[in-house]
């Protein structure tokens, strides 16, 4: 397992960090599809990787209707969640409220529509997978559920190199942790954040939010 599990972090690693590759194309359109194609790739290859897991016998989980509340619930305590984390990263340590990590994404999924597959579905799955599933999943057992969701979710915040909102980041990802521990299902944190993202993404794309409320719209 232990192999097996960093072997998926390696390939994580290499999909989001491949555009920095001098052969990596500049343009919004190849842009977005090019990193498209290579995390669709990632997840068909990670998914490839995870199938042994299957004959893992599994430990305690919640029932499939408490899950399916917790992920839909979910949704609307992360909302919460980010405008406080926000609104205290704002009034105590005087950081912006917009979130330049998004507002990026949501430039590139305007000129690269395809990119919304990977900003709302894939990447939320492959995080989750890495984050919580790996990097959590694998500390709870040795530390205890605090102290992996805590360095779990440093790990998730300095990952999306946007170290002025890092506290809005390790909220999100502390809160997923939760989640997951609570329900024993990957799919529920998996949702969550993908549906989140799908939201903030669809809305700025679509319902063109102006710049002064895009605080409280954040891609992670």
């Amino acid at each position: 397992m232990a192999l097996r599990y960093t072997l998926i972090v390696l390939v994580y690693l290499a999909c989001v960090l491949s555009p920095i590759l001098p052969v990596f194309p500049r343009s919004a359109p190849a842009y977005g599809n090019t990193y498209t194609a290579i995390f669709i790739s990632t997840l068909l290859l990670v998914a490839l990787l995870l199938i042994p897991e299957r004959r893992i016998a599994r430990g305690a989980a919640a029932s499939i209707g408490e899950s399916i509340a917790w992920a839909i619930c979910g949704i609307f305590i992360l909302y919460v969640l980010q405008i406080a984390s926000t609104l205290i990263n704002n009034l105590i340590f005087g950081q912006p409220l917009a979130s330049e990590h998004t507002e990026e994404i949501v430039r590139l999924t305007r000129g690269a529509p395809f990119f919304v597959l990977t900003v709302s579905i894939i990447g939320p799955m492959l995080e989750e997978i890495v984050f919580r599933k790996i990097f959590f999943g694998s500390m709870k057992r040795k530390l205890g559920f605090f102290f992996a969701a805590l360095f779990s979710s440093l790990a998730f915040a300095a990952f999306h190199f946007d170290f002025s909102h890092l506290l809005t980041y390790f909220v999100i990802g502390f809160f997923l942790c939760y989640a997951y521990h609570k329900t024993g299902r990957i799919w529920v944190p998996m949702f969550m954040h993908a549906s989140m993202n799908a939201i903030v993404v669809l809305a700025s794309m679509f319902l063109r939010m102006p710049s002064n409320v895009s605080w409280i719209h954040w891609l992670c």
